[in-house]
């Protein structure tokens, strides 16, 4: 299935340099810790966190390094546990030991068997089992004896205890006296993909079948193997390369078990399966049929219960699909409503869409990094950014997913080794007893804490003018207070927490007035900022005094609106650093959340009625030169318009009347009862005339 002639060559050696391109959210970048192992070795291909007791390790694989002393082989690949703690880190070479008794017509080859190409470990926080497989082991027994028979591409997966020092082997595909190549399981590669469950030992199986492709599950607790084999039932075609990807999950109900299947080969389009375990069998419950040719929709999976509703969801990449330019990638999300039906989201997790970045190479469930109760995701794309690649970390939404990513991070290599920073993906052990997982991107990252705040803004209902509580400069100046309080929450994090915020008046003013308030200490601007020492659970409030900017206000209509934005405060932490550096809180984030929080109120404006409503009437009529009650106005002869205006309902409210006249006509105005003092005019080229007042008005026109 895998040569060094594909694309995945260009791994190396773990030596990175971290280059954050934003300034991220949950993981910290600025303290990641780095790994290294052999050169030229890959090492990092595959890699988990692991954890026995006090000890926990970084696992990582490393497919085609070079034999120990011990092992005179040729390139067989390894299994290395890395020490986070304490200080030096270092890496050591895990044993498996040989596969002297593997059957009556049984004999290993470890020449570059790809021991590493997989990892998978028992779920949970502590303790549990590893499984590192080696997908082109190979047996041999009948080759050395017939020249003419092949080389049986079986795989052998190891299984290394909780304390990573001893380890049993799984050859789930040999069988005593096979020796024809490509039929049935003898060229099956198992191991190319594994995950683990309490009692399963899953098992991806592509060159099963003349690469129809198996999943081959093993039950800890029966000892009873299960698969899905082609003759069965025919429902996946040869050359799909079932059992590229594996995982398993609640998908028929919250306390069933089924396993995932991809076979990103199918019709050239890419197929996932879920299969249910019936006896020895795995039979075929829901399928998710890829859509676009070439995609590899498939060969990767991630079961994760987004929406935490006890049912799991499913990530599937496509990263070879192309949308603009070629390979970008993709992940399709597909929420479950029960009984395995699960529905496509309408959107795809796409990435910067960049050229040949194959993002979804790689996709691994987090766990909950932002304390929202909703699980969060990695998607690797390996291949972004001239092979630096890149890693985005999503965020669990009672919905499903969110569509943007919430934090982007990208490597470098050095010298002239490529990297393909995201090929893998780990998560799971909280390695500083901080309460978070950490994540394992061939960086280990670990998450900040988390603090949820709830903020508000008190002002009073109205601004009465024509009351100044305040003096300003020796003048009495009409005030108010405007109250800030913050609410500071987090599961994990117990010490002080200092917020920062900003204060801004007036936000919606008209632009042709000036603000109408502003805050003392600042000169004379409408904004002011400030700081809070709070702690979690302490309902924490400041005020400040906002001031009328001038006497009588012209704009009295305009709601008067504050607005606060804040945030953590940056300090110096002291700290006496032993094997972690302190990590600093975060706000969390939520869906189109901003950390701005807005209040308004008006000016009061001594309404009459309750409710300040207006009730206008107009009537109008003209006049005609032959009409008895005509007035004459020298020897013209004229028209007269009467118009009538009258506001009967709350006087607060000055009634206004706009005539408009063509270009043609020319007129002259007429008023009775009342004066010009009182009367607003355009600009007479405008051919406008307006009226105001509770007045009878007659215009006259030449």
């Amino acid at each position: 299935m895998c040569s060094s002639g594909e694309s995945m060559r260009l791994l190396c050696s773990l030596v990175l340099v971290l280059v954050p391109l934003s300034a991220g959210y949950s993981l910290d970048v600025e303290h990641s810790l780095e790994f290294s192992g052999p050169s030229s070795s890959w090492f990092g291909y595959s890699v988990l966190l692991h954890r026995h007791g006090r000890q926990t390790w970084l696992v990582a694989g490393a497919p085609v390094a070079n034999g120990s002393s011990s092992l005179p082989v040729r390139s067989p690949g390894g299994v290395y546990r890395c020490n986070i703690t304490p200080e030096p880190r270092t890496c050591k070479r895990m044993h498996t030991g040989s596969l002297s008794s593997c059957g009556k017509t049984c004999e290993g080859e470890s020449d570059h068997q790809w021991l590493g190409v997989s990892l998978s470990r028992q779920p949970g926080e502590e303790g549990g089992h590893v499984l590192a497989c080696a997908h082109r082991w190979k047996n041999i027994f009948y080759s050395t004896k017939d020249f003419q028979s092949n080389k049986l591409p079986n795989g052998v997966c190891f299984s290394f205890s909780s304390d990573l020092e001893t380890s049993r082997h799984y050859i789930p595909c040999y069988t005593d006296h096979q020796r024809k190549f490509g039929e049935n399981y003898a060229s099956c590669q198992a191991g190319i993909s594994s995950s683990m469950t309490e009692d399963l030992v899953i098992m991806g199986a592509p060159g099963t079948s003349y690469w129809t492709g198996s999943v081959i599950v093993y039950n800890t607790s029966s000892r009873q193997i299960s698969a899905y084999g082609n003759d069965e039932t025919g429902a996946v075609n040869f050359g799909s390369y079932l059992g590229y990807s594996v995982g398993a999950g609640h998908f028929l109900s919250p306390s069933s078990e089924e396993v995932v299947g991809g076979a990103p080969q199918y019709n050239q389009k890419g197929k996932v399966f879920i299969f249910t375990i019936d006896n020895s069998r795995l039979r075929i419950v829901f399928e998710l049929p890829g859509k676009e040719f070439g995609s590899y929709f498939g060969s990767s999976v991630s079961v994760v219960d987004l929406n935490a509703d006890g049912l799991s969801d499913l990530l599937v990449g496509a990263p070879m699909a192309t949308s603009n330019t070629r390979e970008e990638g993709k992940v399709h999300v597909y929420i479950n409503e029960g009984q395995a039906k699960l529905v496509e989201a309408e959107f795809q997790l796409t990435g910067s869409s960049s050229y040949a970045a194959r993002f979804g190479q790689s996709i691994a469930n987090l766990g909950d990094l932002d304390d929202d109760g909703y699980p969060d995701v990695a998607v690797g794309a390996p291949q972004e950014d001239d092979l630096r690649g890149a890693v985005y970390i999503y965020n669990g939404r009672k919905e499903g997913i969110s569509a943007a990513p919430s934090q982007r991070i990208t490597g470098s290599s050095l010298g002239h080794d490529l990297m393909m920073f995201g090929q893998s993906l780990s998560s799971g052990i909280d390695v500083d007893n901080n309460k978070y997982k950490a994540v394992f991107l061939r960086f280990l990252y670990r998450a900040r804490p988390v603090i949820q705040v709830k903020a508000s803004l008190t002002l009073p209902d109205q601004i009465d003018q024509q009351v100044a509580l305040c003096r300003d400069r020796g003048t009495p100046t009409v005030c108010f207070n405007v109250t800030i309080c913050f609410n500071a929450t987090s599961k994990h994090f117990k010490g002080p927490i200092d917020l920062q915020y900003n204060l801004t008046s007036d936000l919606i003013h008209k632009s042709s007035f000036p603000h109408r308030f502003y805050f003392h200490g600042n000169g004379s601007l409408n904004s002011t900022k400030g700081d809070v020492k709070t702690r979690h659970g302490r309902l924490t409030c400041t005020t400040h005094i906002a001031y009328q900017r001038v006497k009588d206000v012209k704009d009295i209509y305009t709601p008067i609106q504050f607005e606060v934005s804040y945030g953590l405060r940056e300090t110096t932490q002291k700290h006496v650093f032993k094997t972690f550096p302190p990590l600093k809180p975060i706000l969390q984030q939520s869906a189109g959340q901003r950390h701005t929080i807005t209040n308004q109120t008006r000016f009061a404006r001594s309404c009459s009625l309750g409710n300040c409503s207006t009730n206008m009437q107009l009537s109008s009529h003209l006049v005609l030169p032959d009409q008895q009650d005509f007035v004459a106005l020298g020897s013209a002869q004229t028209i007269i318009l009467k118009t009538f205006l009258l506001n009967s309902g709350d006087d607060a409210f000055l009634p206004r009347l706009t005539l408009r006249f063509p270009d043609n006509i020319h007129y002259v105005k007429v008023l009775q009862n009342v004066s010009e003092s009182n009367l607003v005019l355009p600009s007479t080229a405008t051919k406008q005339i307006v009226c105001k007042g509770n007045n009878d008005k007659s215009i006259k026109n030449n």
